[in-house]
């Protein structure tokens, strides 16, 4: 075989050779670009689906701070409701006829347990309603009820002294003692919001 012959027979397989190469590197760099391309996709779902998930869980944490705060408002709302509705019947008693109003004093100087000269306190609002003389139909052996030249500036009631010892029987103090249970019975007659 001349040397042309031979260059010509190696040039062949070289360009065969290369061509082949050439097939088998472009199908190696489809293969990976689509492996890549795979990858990529997997890689971007997962992330998509990681911040979807993200937004869910902070949705869900503000949903509960907000329905949190909204039920403490609405708690706090109820509470200045019944609040209020306790100093509007305080201020009622106070303001309660003359009959009524002594019917409940009678019973405060009746529940009194002071013993001795007792000065009963009243409100200026009252001094037209409990008077010595009304006082002194309960006084008895071992007690003595007189009127107190001091005033108090509550909503009704009195206030009992003995030497250095008072009871608090004024109408907000008696319903500040029983505030929880007053409370209590007009959460009874509020309905409770669902959360």
């Amino acid at each position: 075989m001349s040397l042309e012959a031979i260059l010509s027979k190696i040039q062949g397989d070289a360009s065969q050779k290369a061509e082949s190469v050439i097939e088998s590197a472009k199908k190696n760099k489809n293969a990976a670009l689509e492996e890549h391309a795979r990858e990529i996709e997997t890689r971007h779902s997962r992330d998509i689906e990681k911040v979807k998930s993200g937004i869910r869980e902070e949705l869900k944490r503000k949903e509960f701070h907000v329905r949190r705060e909204a039920a403490r408002k609405i708690l706090n709302a109820r509470r200045a409701m019944m609040d209020n509705a306790i100093r509007k019947a305080v201020r009622n008693l106070a303001s309660s006829a003359d009959s009524e109003y002594l019917m409940m004093i009678s019973s405060l100087i009746e529940g009194c347990d002071l013993k001795g000269k007792i000065e009963v306190v009243i409100s200026a609002a009252d001094e037209s309603r409990i008077t010595p003389g009304y006082l002194k139909k309960y006084s008895v052996s071992e007690r003595e009820f007189i009127l107190s030249e001091e005033r108090h500036s509550k909503n009704g009631g009195v206030i009992f002294k003995s030497g250095k010892i008072s009871q608090n029987g004024t109408f907000p103090m008696i319903a500040e003692l029983a505030h929880e249970d007053i409370v209590m019975e007009l959460s009874g007659l509020i309905p409770l919001e669902k959360t």
